[in-house]
């Protein structure tokens, strides 16, 4: 499922940004990451850094004049933003889109922070210790910041908002039943008493879900005026239309080297990418993102703009209802598994801007099994088990797909034909989104079908939210026992490496015991910039944006 209606947009990126590189990189617990901001796609609800220079035409528009900073970057300007998806709430414990979470990432920020390995650091808080039982975490806060409104963050802010989404209906307020008290000692001081070790419950904290806000802000019943603690203030909001923040001058973390260096940024809600690409190219905007894969070549090809790819932003899967016949045997799965060609049709979907998979962890990240790698096609293993099957001659299936998401539609034409010259017979039947919600997700009626998930940067909603039977988002109906007591584990384990290695062992079963999620492909968020837009593009998680390091060379 997905958390907004934009068309989703290879490699990971391995770039420190140097934001976080100024919160005084002591490692705090790197071990614990384990889940976040969640979202099956549809449901819910950047490059590789460098200057981005390249040759040609001014590209974007707008801005004030620029003063030269420290290392080559620029202080001022307006950046132009067109924007695939307009914001919608602004409230960061409430508001699943990405669309919104892309602004709010740089209004608020969180005790603790993400970083491009999939660490975690302290960044409102300058330290962490945690108990030898793994249940006690306490976090030295930073004296040095002021909320946009000049109030200055204490423990009692960051008190007030964990209190709100415990004690509320929010988006994180799941994580709080495994919170036995909340505690505001002294001014910088904050504690978070657990009734056992529960390694996800950090991961949240490094999400909006958990952002901190003013106390005052957190006995609301719902923000609207967003106010942060961020490199970027909220200016306006026209609602469907435009959306501004500016420079916070007062940034606790603002420095010469590291910014925020542009003065506003106005993002203009284009909601078809047509006429966003074209306008890009134009000249009209700075940056855009929700680039569709098909327009790529077009922007590769354009002169004075640069392409961004960064991952991951969503997973997209075949789901078998391991319920029903014919996908309640292993061997059926299995030879759907080897029918499948997925380079071709990861290729079909995404124009060459796609990576297949066979493990739902975050590329690059320590939670993938190096030795776990998609099926290839071979139609001998097909007929195997076919034949282990009970179905020689093959077997029919429908195969429900969401017609809202053409990357899907097209995917599932290659499926269905590469099955087909197996011997297996897939129905494709085109859905709206709220017949996949109702009948798919929700009353499990289908044999087969697709969707995916987004920003699975925390591995576990990859492995429990939607693999074990008690995650909130499990709907394919294949169950192990020793797969679930492998992430039940995980889950109480603030060891990286001893984390990994049973995320390790559970990828094995999943993939040897074909499990209900046949993992496709990754796929990128697609930006485009003007060439005197320079700085990193994107966030660590893959799907959100941050700006602070980013300068307009004009």
């Amino acid at each position: 499922m997905r958390d907004d209606t934009e068309e989703v947009e290879p490699n990971p990126h391995s770039r420190t940004r140097r934001i976080q590189n100024r919160v005084g990189r002591r490692t705090f617990l790197s071990a614990a990451l384990s889940t976040g901001a969640v979202a099956i796609a549809g449901c819910s609800g950047g490059g590789d850094g460098g200057s981005g220079d390249s040759d040609g035409g001014d590209g974007g528009s707008g801005g004030n004049d620029a003063t030269e900073a420290s290392g080559g970057s620029k202080i001022g300007g307006t950046l132009q933003w067109g924007g695939a998806v307009p914001v919608q709430g602004l409230d960061p414990h409430i508001d699943t889109s990405a669309a919104s979470k892309r602004v709010l990432e740089n209004i608020y920020e969180e005790v603790v922070a993400l970083q491009d390995d999939y660490s975690i650091e302290p960044h409102l808080a300058t330290s962490f210790e945690q108990s030898d039982d793994n249940t006690l975490l306490t976090f030295e806060l930073r004296e040095d910041v002021t909320f946009h409104n000049g109030k200055e963050m204490t423990s009692a802010d960051v008190l007030a908002s964990y209190e709100r989404v415990q004690n509320g209906d929010f988006l994180a307020t799941g994580f709080f039943d495994f919170v036995d008290e909340l505690r505001a000692p002294d001014d910088y001081t904050f504690e978070i008493q657990l009734t056992q070790p529960f390694a996800p419950f950090l991961a949240k904290m490094a999400t909006a879900e958990l952002s901190v806000m003013p106390a005052e802000n957190a006995e609301k019943e719902m923000v609207e005026e967003p106010i942060g603690t961020g490199p970027y203030k909220f200016e306006s909001r026209e609602i469907e239309t435009s959306f501004t923040m500016v420079r916070n001058e007062d940034y606790w973390g603002a420095s010469e080297e590291d910014g925020p260096f542009i003065d506003t940024i106005v993002k203009q809600e284009v909601p078809d990418p047509s006429v966003r690409l074209q306008s890009f190219l134009s000249n009209e905007y700075d940056f855009i993102n929700g680039i569709a894969p098909r327009d790529v070549s077009r922007v590769e090809q354009a002169s004075g703009v640069r392409l961004e790819q960064q991952f991951p932003k969503s997973l997209v899967y075949l789901g078998m209802n391991c319920d029903v016949e014919p996908f309640d045997n292993k061997d059926a799965r299995l030879a759907l598994d080897f029918a499948i060609d997925k380079e071709e049709v990861t290729e079909a979907a995404l124009y060459g801007t796609g990576q297949t998979t066979a493990s739902p962890a975050a590329p690059g990240s320590p939670w993938v099994n190096p030795d776990i790698e998609p099926r290839e096609r071979n139609l001998d293993r097909v007929q195997e088990h076919l034949d282990a099957a009970g179905m020689s001659d093959g077997f029919s299936a429908t195969f429900k797909i969401p017609q809202s998401y053409p990357t899907q539609v097209q995917a599932a034409e290659v499926i269905a034909n590469n099955a087909a010259e197996a011997g297996i017979d897939l129905d494709i039947q085109q859905i709206t989104w709220n017949t996949w919600l109702s009948d798919v997700y929700s009353d499990r009626n289908f044999q087969a079908t697709t969707s995916s998930y987004l920003a699975l940067w925390y591995p576990d909603v990859s492995f429990y939210k939607f693999l074990h039977p008690d995650g909130a988002f499990f709907f394919t109906n294949w169950v192990n026992e020793e797969y679930n007591s492998l992430v039940e584990e995980a889950r109480t384990i603030y060891d990286d490496d001893a984390r990994a290695d049973l995320y390790h062992q559970a990828t094995e079963i999943l993939h040897e015991e074909r499990a209900g999620h046949l993992m496709l492909w990754w796929q990128p968020s697609l930006y485009g910039a003007a060439s005197q837009y320079k700085g990193d593009i994107g966030a660590p998680d893959g799907s959100t944006l941050q700006f602070a390091d980013n300068w307009l060379d004009r």
